[in-house]
Formats: C-alpha cells, sequence, structure tokens
C-alpha cells in the first residue's frame, strides 16, 4: 500500500492566495533539498531543468527507510511550526531528528 507522506499539488490547491502558494512553494522547495542532499529519496522531484516535478509526491516507495522514520517522527513538528509562522528554512528540527535516527537503529 502507498502511502503518500507529502503533496505538492495538494499543498497548492488548498488555496489561489498567492501568499500561500508562494509559502507553500518555498517549504516544498526546502524540504526537497533537504531530502535529497540528505540522500532520503529515490527518485528525484526535481524535472531535467533542474525546476521542482509540480507533480510530485512524496510516498512511503520514494523514501529510504531513514526518510520514512523521518516523516512519521519529526516531519509533523517542523511543519507545524511552519503552520504557526516559522521560516520554512529553518530545518533544525529535520536535521537533529534526521541525526537521531541515524544514531539508532529501527525498530522491528
Amino acid at each position: 500500500m502507498i502511502i503518500i507522506r507529502y503533496t505538492y499539488p495538494a499543498m497548492l490547491a488548498r488555496s489561489k492566495n498567492a501568499d500561500y502558494r508562494r509559502l507553500v512553494t518555498q517549504m516544498t522547495e526546502v524540504l526537497m533539498r533537504f531530502l535529497v542532499d540528505n540522500e532520503l529519496l529515490l527518485e528525484s522531484p526535481y524535472n531535467a531543468d533542474g525546476s521542482l516535478n509540480e507533480t510530485f509526491q512524496v510516498t512511503n516507495d520514494n523514501l529510504t527507510d531513514d526518510g520514512n522514520r523521518l516523516f512519521r517522527e519529526y516531519f509533523a513538528r517542523w511543519s507545524d511550526r511552519l503552520d504557526r509562522g516559522g521560516d520554512p528554512e529553518n530545518i533544525k528540527s529535520l536535521v537533529k531528528g534526521l541525526a537521531k535516527i541515524r544514531a539508532t537503529p529501527p525498530t522491528a
């Protein structure tokens, strides 16, 4: 069963407000860069020209085991902070969460 962890198209569809759409795009760009830089995705979220693929969805199938753990255990904290007006560029919680994940073996 495929579990959708993050869907850029659905986030954009929530509102036509330009400020909201800019924030969603910035959040998505930051998140995808983090996932790619840390080798947590099994496929690229980018088009051949380097632009963000606007139909890309992060699923349990295209994430590594560490990536799936990150979404289960730490993504909501980062996302909730953004909902309260936090800066999308502040990925400290994702960085710390990934460090903890990589320092401890997965539970069965």
